[in-house]
Protein backbone atom coordinates (compact mmCIF):
# COMPACT_ATOMS: atom_id res chain seq x y z
CA UNK A 1 0.00 0.00 0.00
CA UNK A 2 1.51 3.29 -1.12
CA UNK A 3 2.34 6.05 1.36
CA UNK A 4 2.69 9.69 0.27
CA UNK A 5 3.36 12.73 2.45
CA UNK A 6 2.05 16.18 1.47
CA UNK A 7 3.87 19.28 2.72
CA UNK A 8 2.62 21.31 5.65
CA UNK A 9 0.66 24.21 4.10
CA UNK A 10 2.78 26.83 5.86
CA UNK A 11 6.57 27.19 5.88
CA UNK A 12 8.38 26.37 9.13
CA UNK A 13 11.96 26.39 10.40
CA UNK A 14 14.19 23.45 9.47
CA UNK A 15 11.49 22.12 7.14
CA UNK A 16 13.93 20.75 4.57
CA UNK A 17 15.88 18.96 7.31
CA UNK A 18 12.75 17.11 8.42
CA UNK A 19 11.84 16.27 4.82
CA UNK A 20 15.32 14.79 4.35
CA UNK A 21 14.75 12.67 7.47
CA UNK A 22 11.47 11.40 6.04
CA UNK A 23 13.19 10.43 2.80
CA UNK A 24 16.01 8.78 4.73
CA UNK A 25 13.40 6.78 6.64
CA UNK A 26 11.99 5.47 3.36
CA UNK A 27 9.47 8.03 2.10
CA UNK A 28 8.89 7.28 -1.60
CA UNK A 29 7.08 10.45 -2.73
CA UNK A 30 6.77 13.91 -1.20
CA UNK A 31 4.24 16.40 -2.57
CA UNK A 32 5.47 19.99 -2.29
CA UNK A 33 2.32 22.08 -2.00
CA UNK A 34 2.45 25.58 -0.50
CA UNK A 35 -0.54 27.52 -1.81
CA UNK A 36 0.62 30.89 -0.48
CA UNK A 37 4.37 30.53 -1.07
CA UNK A 38 6.24 32.25 -3.89
CA UNK A 39 8.74 30.67 -6.25
CA UNK A 40 11.70 31.77 -4.13
CA UNK A 41 10.26 29.94 -1.13
CA UNK A 42 9.84 26.80 -3.25
CA UNK A 43 13.45 27.07 -4.34
CA UNK A 44 14.64 27.45 -0.75
CA UNK A 45 12.82 24.29 0.31
CA UNK A 46 14.03 22.26 -2.68
CA UNK A 47 17.63 23.43 -2.27
CA UNK A 48 17.54 22.32 1.34
CA UNK A 49 16.54 18.80 0.27
CA UNK A 50 19.41 16.51 -0.73
CA UNK A 51 19.73 16.27 -4.53
CA UNK A 52 19.36 12.48 -4.51
CA UNK A 53 15.79 12.94 -3.25
CA UNK A 54 14.74 15.53 -5.85
CA UNK A 55 13.27 12.90 -8.25
CA UNK A 56 10.91 11.90 -5.41
CA UNK A 57 9.40 15.39 -5.10
CA UNK A 58 6.12 16.19 -6.85
CA UNK A 59 5.58 19.89 -7.60
CA UNK A 60 2.12 21.39 -7.15
CA UNK A 61 3.15 24.90 -8.25
CA UNK A 62 5.98 26.53 -10.26
CA UNK A 63 6.28 23.49 -12.51
CA UNK A 64 9.12 25.13 -14.47
CA UNK A 65 11.36 24.50 -11.43
CA UNK A 66 11.41 20.82 -12.38
CA UNK A 67 14.09 21.34 -15.03
CA UNK A 68 16.39 23.13 -12.56
CA UNK A 69 16.30 20.42 -9.91
CA UNK A 70 16.02 17.05 -11.67
CA UNK A 71 12.37 16.77 -10.64
CA UNK A 72 10.18 14.57 -12.86
CA UNK A 73 6.91 14.58 -10.90
CA UNK A 74 4.23 17.17 -11.60
CA UNK A 75 0.89 17.51 -9.83
CA UNK A 76 -2.10 19.15 -11.51
CA UNK A 77 -4.76 20.49 -9.19
CA UNK A 78 -8.34 19.80 -10.19
CA UNK A 79 -8.83 23.38 -11.41
CA UNK A 80 -5.53 23.35 -13.36
CA UNK A 81 -6.47 20.05 -15.00
CA UNK A 82 -9.89 21.31 -16.04
CA UNK A 83 -8.44 24.54 -17.46
CA UNK A 84 -5.84 22.76 -19.57
CA UNK A 85 -8.46 20.57 -21.24
CA UNK A 86 -7.67 17.31 -23.02
CA UNK A 87 -4.11 18.08 -24.12
CA UNK A 88 -1.76 15.11 -24.21
CA UNK A 89 0.60 15.00 -21.22
CA UNK A 90 4.37 14.81 -21.90
CA UNK A 91 5.81 11.32 -21.47
CA UNK A 92 8.96 12.39 -19.60
CA UNK A 93 7.13 13.25 -16.36
CA UNK A 94 5.07 11.35 -13.80
CA UNK A 95 1.79 13.24 -13.52
CA UNK A 96 -0.67 13.13 -10.65
CA UNK A 97 -3.89 15.02 -10.00
CA UNK A 98 -6.80 15.36 -7.55
CA UNK A 99 -10.47 14.53 -7.77
CA UNK A 100 -13.34 15.09 -5.34
CA UNK A 101 -16.02 13.07 -7.11
CA UNK A 102 -15.52 9.51 -8.33
CA UNK A 103 -17.41 10.39 -11.51
CA UNK A 104 -14.26 12.30 -12.54
CA UNK A 105 -12.16 9.15 -12.83
CA UNK A 106 -12.95 8.91 -16.54
CA UNK A 107 -11.31 12.31 -17.11
CA UNK A 108 -7.93 11.42 -15.57
CA UNK A 109 -6.79 8.40 -17.58
CA UNK A 110 -3.51 10.10 -18.56
CA UNK A 111 -2.44 10.43 -14.92
CA UNK A 112 -0.36 7.92 -12.95
CA UNK A 113 -2.39 8.44 -9.78
CA UNK A 114 -4.92 10.77 -8.21
CA UNK A 115 -5.75 11.91 -4.71
CA UNK A 116 -9.39 11.48 -3.73
CA UNK A 117 -11.01 12.96 -0.68
CA UNK A 118 -11.58 14.02 1.92
CA UNK A 119 -12.14 10.38 2.86
CA UNK A 120 -12.48 11.32 6.54
CA UNK A 121 -13.01 14.70 8.20
CA UNK A 122 -9.81 16.65 7.59
CA UNK A 123 -7.19 16.99 10.35
CA UNK A 124 -5.45 20.02 8.82
CA UNK A 125 -8.56 21.86 7.57
CA UNK A 126 -11.30 22.15 10.20
CA UNK A 127 -14.74 21.97 8.60
CA UNK A 128 -13.46 20.03 5.57
CA UNK A 129 -15.85 17.07 5.84
CA UNK A 130 -15.76 13.54 4.46
CA UNK A 131 -17.32 13.06 1.02
CA UNK A 132 -17.84 9.31 1.19
CA UNK A 133 -20.74 7.29 2.63
CA UNK A 134 -20.52 4.64 5.33
CA UNK A 135 -19.50 1.23 3.98
CA UNK A 136 -17.80 2.78 0.94
CA UNK A 137 -15.91 0.49 -1.46
CA UNK A 138 -13.82 1.84 -4.33
CA UNK A 139 -14.49 0.07 -7.62
CA UNK A 140 -11.32 -0.80 -9.50
CA UNK A 141 -11.34 -0.78 -13.28
CA UNK A 142 -8.57 -1.97 -15.57
CA UNK A 143 -6.38 0.85 -16.80
CA UNK A 144 -7.55 3.49 -14.36
CA UNK A 145 -4.99 5.51 -12.38
CA UNK A 146 -4.15 4.52 -8.83
CA UNK A 147 -6.46 6.26 -6.36
CA UNK A 148 -4.81 7.58 -3.18
CA UNK A 149 -7.00 8.36 -0.17
CA UNK A 150 -6.57 11.85 1.31
CA UNK A 151 -8.15 13.66 4.24
CA UNK A 152 -8.30 12.90 7.94
CA UNK A 153 -5.97 9.89 7.75
CA UNK A 154 -3.88 8.89 10.75
CA UNK A 155 -2.36 5.55 11.73
CA UNK A 156 -5.64 3.98 12.80
CA UNK A 157 -7.39 4.91 9.55
CA UNK A 158 -4.90 3.14 7.27
CA UNK A 159 -6.51 -0.27 7.72
CA UNK A 160 -9.96 1.19 7.07
CA UNK A 161 -8.66 2.83 3.87
CA UNK A 162 -7.24 -0.51 2.72
CA UNK A 163 -10.60 -2.17 3.31
CA UNK A 164 -12.17 0.53 1.12
CA UNK A 165 -9.92 -0.72 -1.73
CA UNK A 166 -7.75 2.39 -2.15
CA UNK A 167 -4.24 1.98 -3.59
CA UNK A 168 -2.58 4.09 -0.92
CA UNK A 169 -2.82 6.95 1.55
CA UNK A 170 -1.60 10.54 1.61
CA UNK A 171 -0.76 12.00 5.02
CA UNK A 172 -0.76 15.69 5.87
CA UNK A 173 -2.21 16.81 9.20
CA UNK A 174 -1.28 13.59 11.03
CA UNK A 175 2.39 14.21 10.14
CA UNK A 176 2.71 17.97 10.57
CA UNK A 177 0.35 18.86 13.42
CA UNK A 178 2.97 17.66 15.91
CA UNK A 179 6.37 18.42 14.39
CA UNK A 180 8.33 16.82 17.22
CA UNK A 181 6.61 13.50 16.45
CA UNK A 182 6.48 13.85 12.64
CA UNK A 183 9.25 11.33 11.93
CA UNK A 184 7.94 8.77 14.42
CA UNK A 185 4.40 9.13 13.06
CA UNK A 186 5.69 8.55 9.53
CA UNK A 187 7.60 5.42 10.57
CA UNK A 188 4.50 3.98 12.26
CA UNK A 189 2.39 4.74 9.19
CA UNK A 190 5.03 3.16 6.99
CA UNK A 191 4.97 -0.06 9.02
CA UNK A 192 1.18 -0.10 8.86
CA UNK A 193 1.19 0.32 5.07
CA UNK A 194 3.88 -2.34 4.64
CA UNK A 195 1.86 -4.83 6.66
CA UNK A 196 -1.00 -4.51 4.16
CA UNK A 197 1.35 -4.71 1.19
CA UNK A 198 2.79 -7.96 2.50
CA UNK A 199 -0.68 -9.43 2.86
CA UNK A 200 -1.61 -8.90 -0.81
Amino acid sequence: MELIVIAKPTIFKQESLLINQLFEAGLAVFHLRKENADEAAYRDIIEGILPEYHPQIALHHYHTLAKDYNINRIHHTESFRKNRGEQELPQNFIFSTSIHQLSAIGAIQQYKYSFFGPVFNSISKPGYQSVIPSGFQLEKKTGQPKIIALGGIGIKEIGVVKEMNFDGVALLGSIWNNLSEALNTFKKAQLECQSYTQNL
